[in-house]
């Protein structure tokens, strides 16, 4: 299904991208950005696709038992606590992002550097919009946890080609994986959201659950 972006995309997002503050942006930077989030905006098609499985738990660890899949990893676990079912999500950007990236490449750097800021903002975006269609499969009564994604803590990347095959998504927005696992068009997200018929927050994703946090600049600034 088509997405509707919420605009202007958060420019605080674009920022912390670009290593930078919003408030620390002079006029002519801020109008480049300006550019650039048009020109992203033009090449944008996002489209997502959700589904919504029953949850099975075999030695605390959780499955879909009906794709005969288990997520691995403790910090998937962790979020699913407590949920009886889950939304698998898929969302994209589209292919002429991917293009548009490419060839601001062999361009201006800051522009190429600004256009893939603008991206990623654009793809949290999409993710957004599409778990906002997503909860319409919540029913009555039920609760809900964030977003988690492959990647995030060990939940590891190798599930991505099952996530997708299991939404359709190569046929339904053209999104498909590597050998690598990793995500093509690059600007895309998929993600699980745990249902309950508690209240439920799930694990958040944060710098104690991420493999980069001794490498990350953000961290190491505060």
């Amino acid at each position: 299904m088509k997405l509707t972006l919420a605009l202007p995309l958060d420019r605080a997002e674009v920022c912390r991208r670009l290593g930078c503050a919003p408030d620390g942006l002079d006029a002519r930077s801020a109008e480049q950005l300006d550019a650039c989030e048009a020109e992203l905006l033009r090449a944008a098609a996002p489209r997502g696709v959700f589904r919504r499985f029953e949850l099975g738990w075999e030695d605390q660890v959780p499955l879909l038992p009906a794709a005969r899949l288990t997520l691995e990893g403790q910090d998937i676990a962790q979020h699913l606590a407590r949920c009886r079912a889950v939304l698998l999500l898929a969302v994209t950007l589209g292919a002429g992002v991917d293009r548009l990236l490419q060839g601001a490449g062999a361009g201006e750097i800051f522009r190429a550097v600004a256009l893939d800021a603008v991206a990623s903002a654009a793809a949290e975006a999409a993710a957004e919009a599409g778990e906002r269609e997503a909860l319409a499969l919540c029913r009555s009564g039920e609760f809900h946890t964030g977003r988690f994604s492959p990647g995030y803590g060990d939940f590891p990347l190798s599930a991505q080609p099952r996530l997708l095959a299991l939404l359709d998504a190569p046929r339904a927005i053209g999104l498909t994986a590597t050998r690598e696992s990793i995500l093509v068009p690059r600007k895309s997200v998929t993600a699980v959201i745990g249902i309950a018929d508690e209240p439920v927050t799930g694990h958040l994703a944060g710098c104690g659950s991420c493999r980069l946090r001794e490498k990350c600049e953000y961290r190491k600034r505060g």
